[in-house]
């Protein structure tokens, strides 16, 4: 009977260890669930909530540009200059906002402070005071005391805790043109990907080590005008109109909301300005950089970014977006280790002009591109849609912008002996110095290039669509 009792005591241990193991895993399940869940929202209403501020800024500076030309009509130079001072602000120290205003929606909707993504920030708030600030001749400001408003801005941000960070940023000394910068390059190096390759055209780097590849090109730095977070993609520009086109020009903003009194009631104008005169600067779209359709990023390209085939004309325009990552770490009860899941989202504002042919987006080059104030709406889009520079910046990646920052010009400097171990990007760079390695790689490509293709995206493990579709 003993053994009988024993062997009953045994079964029952086994079924209550098989019902822990059960209710362990449910349990694991649905903290993943909530996990993925809460970053979700957080990712979401942190990009949404940024993209308003962006509309809000847009109309803004618009609204300044209609009554900066109401002052131009009567010639009052004063006025004028205060309509572009204000604009310079809130170009350069209104995107702030629009992270802080992320960060207060991501922690709303149940978002923790990330210590990475803040100290990532603080780092940037280093280089500004220990770079930008003491070299004005390649870091120019908009106007005196500009980068001190800003550094102390970002550090405010920093100290109140970071819970979502920026994914799309355009760090003044940031390189463009350069392969190492961009996280495809390494994820192609890491999984043999070579139609990456060829549809980014870097083949001509399967004969580069670090001993011939070609150094970064500093980016543009003449005249800073944006924020390097949640960016409008603006420029100031001098707009010199002959009476024609003075008149088609007045005509489309009286129709977007100037008010110009009768001719009659009109003092003697500012026409006569130098071409130079500082009062003469208005805020437009930067149709070279961003506010254009996706195919006239490579118009040669058999590739027609960003998919095969037609965007959606909503997303057919890369404009100003606000993208933003948001993690949240999730543990393993069953095992006792945790991860992180991340949720990235992007969102946009949307609005539209009155023109002579009707309503149109408002990112018709009417009026030159003119920023006028016409939005009215924002909305989530795909995050393929949203990354327009194709730097790979985020505030949201320490691994990576450590990389970005330190290693990559060490390793242009230095070759693999400026890497550092145990970081997984230097190990794609250490891959690719092996000319074997590269040579394979050239073998593939030479036979495959013509299958390759850009798809249309699809759903990403981090949160939305890789392109816009």
């Amino acid at each position: 009977m003993r053994a009988a009792r024993g062997q009953v005591a045994l079964y029952l241990l086994l079924a209550l260890m098989a019902i822990m193991v059960l209710v362990l895993a449910n349990v694991g399940t649905f903290v993943a669930v909530r996990a993925k869940n809460r970053a979700m929202n957080a990712g979401d209403a942190a990009a949404l909530a940024a993209a308003r501020r962006q509309a809000e800024l847009l109309n803004e500076i618009g609204t300044l540009n209609l009554r900066h030309a109401e002052a131009d009509y009567v010639g009052d130079r004063e006025a004028a200059l205060d309509c572009i001072g204000k604009q310079r602000r809130l170009a350069f120290l209104g995107p702030l906002d629009c992270l802080r205003r992320a960060n207060d929606a991501a922690k709303a909707n149940g978002a923790e402070p990330d210590e990475d993504m803040a100290d990532i920030i603080r780092k940037h708030v280093s280089d500004i005071r220990e770079k930008y600030m003491n070299n004005p001749e390649l870091y120019p400001e908009p106007w005196e005391g500009a980068w001190e408003e800003y550094a102390a801005e970002l550090s405010a941000i920093a100290a109140d805790g970071v819970c979502a960070g920026c994914d799309n940023v355009d760090f003044v000394d940031a390189v463009s043109c350069f392969p190492l910068t961009h996280k495809s390059f390494y994820s192609a190096v890491a999984g043999e990907s070579w139609c990456k390759f060829v549809v980014a055209n870097w083949e001509w780097l399967l004969d580069r080590d670090s001993h011939n590849m070609p150094l970064p090109v500093p980016g543009v730095t003449a005249a800073v005008v944006n924020s390097e977070f949640c960016s409008l993609h603006l420029k100031a520009e001098l707009l010199v109109l002959d009476d024609s086109e003075m008149t088609r020009f007045r005509e489309l903003l009286s129709a977007n909301g100037a008010s110009f009194p009768p001719m009659q009631n009109v003092p003697f104008g500012a026409d006569n300005r130098p071409p130079d005169d500082p009062s003469r600067i208005y805020f437009f779209y930067d149709t070279e950089g961003v506010w254009r359709q996706w195919i006239e990023l490579d118009p040669q390209s058999k590739f027609h970014l960003p998919l095969v085939g037609k965007a959606k004309p909503e997303f057919d325009v890369l404009g100003c977006t606000a993208v933003f990552r948001v993690t949240e770490t999730m543990p393993r009860l069953l095992s006792g280790n945790s991860t992180t899941v991340a949720w990235n989202a992007a969102a946009k504002p949307f609005g539209t002009i009155s023109t002579a042919d009707g309503m149109s987006p408002v990112t018709y080059e009417e009026a030159r591109g003119m920023v006028l104030p016409a939005y009215e709406a924002v909305r989530l889009i795909p995050v393929g849609a949203a990354n327009a520079d194709g730097l790979d910046l985020s505030t949201a990646d320490a691994k990576w912008l450590d990389h970005v920052r330190d290693h990559v010009p060490a390793y242009a400097a230095d070759g693999i002996g400026g890497l550092s171990a145990g970081c997984e990007y230097c190990a794609c760079l250490i891959k690719w110095e092996d000319p074997a390695y590269r040579a394979k790689a050239a073998a593939w490509i030479a036979r495959n290039a013509e299958t390759c293709r850009r798809g249309s995206g699809g759903s990403s493990p981090t949160g939305g669509t890789s392109y816009a579709h």
